[in-house]
């Protein structure tokens, strides 16, 4: 069932937000906004660092670059050292309060407010009959919002509350142009319906699928709104279309709560909903509270689930291998949802400290809740040995609940048209004792065309280049029409059983095929079953980080397990070129130099067979 969560409980906020000047936060907090001492020393610390920086002048051909060559870093790194420093300066001199930071944050301040547009050259929107490599955006009025343009208007927004009388000691026109950009640039394109419906397709207004997009941008409107507009009527308005908005994002999930954007999206997803619930239920002083909704606390739950050991996570989608989740966030959704497993795992991560001092610019109301939260004793996670979230289509099972010792395995099916999609039905992920044996290589740098039509000639986001099938030379292909089906999951195994015909294009002439995946007797077991309309054959493809050593004609060993295979496939192994820019940084993030796959393929033409893959 898709799910309205706003909208089921019938919200009228008419006289329920609070007006500009009583409004606190964090009103669920006993001692509300009060930053831990811990993080001052640090945070002033890295302010210094600033005082003597030259910042770079963003060059008109910074921003064109990404049009001319998909590169979108140049721009970015500079734009991210004034986004980092400014709040770091800003936090100093809230802290000191003795000046000497004061001129230094008032310069990146007014370069920001100067610069032509806040939106991302990547994400730069387009207009009829103009080449837009350059920003449009100077002409007075702003129609469009997107993801860094939230993020760096939430931050303003925070440096009037705190330093606003800073500001004003120096000039009051510092933040009567603050508050003049904030509403021009996120506030009235946010109210305008012509804006919302011809440009921010983010809303899904129209009723389109939508992604991380939504909760992000809302939780930062929702941050200028609370923290800078003094309009009631306004104030309300910005709150019931945020709820309107957010749940065009709860109604996409399944009730599993299961993020299909990866694990390293969760924070951004679910995660920046989880900061708009908060926001919402301090603006309106509590009286919008969803915190006790099956669905919250699942979406939540999602990332306990999924992690592997350490810091290594069930990777699908657009998820590097190696993540570091907030545990402050993690602990804080279990208090907020009453939920066991996300307060244990959230204490395991922050493991008796506090959330980092450096403030995280993209959810920064969030940044700034977790750093008010004191620190707690450790807790050891009790992973689960087995879970199925049919919504996703995902099911892992591990041999015992210590994350490092005994094998995990988990199975992906699900639709090829996923947001920040790869091409993966049927993937298949194997560790031993916290290490990799059959991995997701997972993503690597984003440029043009890891969002354009050339998406797939990237190998990261290929089916072959998973752990996966080729069928009679062919691979999966993208779209809703490419998925999973008839699956079949048992919970007292923890097998999951799935056809993967549909997954592949008509040209497979694939008659029946199904994978299933289970854990029994301290042995992983990977079951192909398929059947061709006319003869065919099969290459059953596996990605690792080591070279396979002790190759015998139906084994081989990673890891120091034994893989054994149908002796009726030929072994073979490659190392993956990783030489393209996109792919560069893969095997750093696995902490070796190279990527290698293993091909097992069908020696002779089959009509239909079972094939069993086994990993000791």
């Amino acid at each position: 069932m898709k799910r309205r969560l706003f909208e089921e409980r019938n919200f009228n906020v008419t006289g329920k937000v609070v007006p500009y000047q009583s409004f606190k936060l964090f009103i669920d907090k006993p001692e509300g906004f009060n930053i831990c001492e811990e993080h001052r020393a640090k945070i002033i610390s890295t302010a210094e660092e600033w005082l003597e920086y030259e910042f770079p002048v963003i060059l008109a051909t910074d921003y064109m670059m990404f049009k001319r060559t998909g590169d979108r870093t140049v721009y970015g790194g500079k734009y991210g050292k004034r986004r980092q420093a400014v709040m770091a300066l800003a936090l100093a001199e809230y802290f000191e309060r003795q000046g000497r930071f004061t001129d230094k944050l008032i310069d990146v301040i007014w370069m920001t407010l100067e610069e032509t547009t806040w939106v991302a050259s990547a994400h730069n929107p387009s207009k009829e009959g103009v080449n837009t490599c350059l920003p449009y955006a100077h002409s007075g009025k702003v129609d469009y919002i997107d993801l860094f343009s939230a993020t760096i208007a939430a931050t303003l927004s925070f440096i009037y509350y705190l330093c606003g009388d800073i500001l004003d000691g120096v000039t009051t026109l510092i933040n009567e142009r603050i508050l003049y950009e904030l509403n021009r640039r996120i506030l009235e394109p946010f109210l305008d319906d012509y804006c919302i419906l011809s440009k921010m397709g983010w809303t899904g207004v129209k009723g389109n699928k939508v992604n991380n997009w939504n909760p992000w941008i809302v939780s930062n409107v929702l941050t200028v709104c609370a923290l800078t507009e003094r309009d009631p009527i306004r104030r309300e308005a910005v709150v019931r279309r945020a709820m309107k908005y957010l749940d065009n994002f709860t109604s996409v999930y399944h009730d599993d709560g299961g993020c299909d954007e990866g694990p390293s999206y969760w924070g951004a997803a679910g995660g920046a909903l989880f900061d708009c619930c908060n926001i919402l239920y301090d603006l309106t002083d509590g009286y919008v509270d969803i915190f006790d909704d099956e669905l919250l606390r699942k979406m939540g739950e999602y990332e306990a689930k999924v992690a592997i050991h350490g810091n290594r996570f069930l990777n699908f989608a657009d998820s590097p291998s190696k993540l570091n989740p907030s545990g402050g966030l993690i602990y804080d959704w279990g208090c907020r949802c009453n939920s066991e497993m996300l307060k244990t795992f959230g204490l395991s991560r922050l493991n008796g400290g506090l959330i980092s001092s450096k403030p995280d610019i993209n959810h920064i109301y969030r940044y700034f809740r977790l750093a008010s939260e004191p620190k707690h004793e450790a807790a050891e996670y009790i992973a689960p040995t087995k879970f199925y979230l049919d919504g996703i289509v995902v099911a892992a099972a591990r041999e015992t609940e210590a994350t490092d010792k005994g094998l995990y395995l988990a199975l992906k099916g699900g639709a090829n048209n996923e947001s920040h999609n790869h091409n993966d039905i049927g993937n298949v992920i194997v560790f031993a004792d916290g290490k990799p044996i059959f991995i997701d290589a997972g993503s690597g740098t984003y440029t043009r065309r890891t969002f354009s039509k050339d998406r797939y000639t990237i190998w990261a986001m290929r089916s072959d280049y998973h752990n996966c099938a080729t069928v009679n030379g062919v691979i999966q292909e993208k779209g809703a029409e490419y998925h999973s089906e008839d699956e079949e999951y048992d919970e007292t195994s923890g097998k999951l059983k799935i056809s993967l015909k549909r997954a592949y294009p008509e040209s497979a002439d694939i008659a029946e095929y199904t994978r299933s995946a289970v854990l029994e007797n301290a042995t992983a077991i990977i079951e192909d079953d398929i059947k061709f309309n006319n003869e065919g054959d099969i290459v059953f493809n596996y990605l690792c980080v080591e070279e396979p050593s002790d190759v015998t004609e139906d084994s081989f060993v990673l890891s120091g397990r034994r893989i054994t295979f149908d002796a009726s496939l030929e072994f073979k192994y490659e190392t993956v070129d990783c030489s393209w820019v996109e792919t560069a940084k893969i095997p750093t993030n696995w902490g070796v130099e190279s990527i290698y796959r293993i091909t097992l393929t069908s020696k002779d033409k089959i009509k239909e067979k079972k094939y069993v893959l086994t990993v000791k």
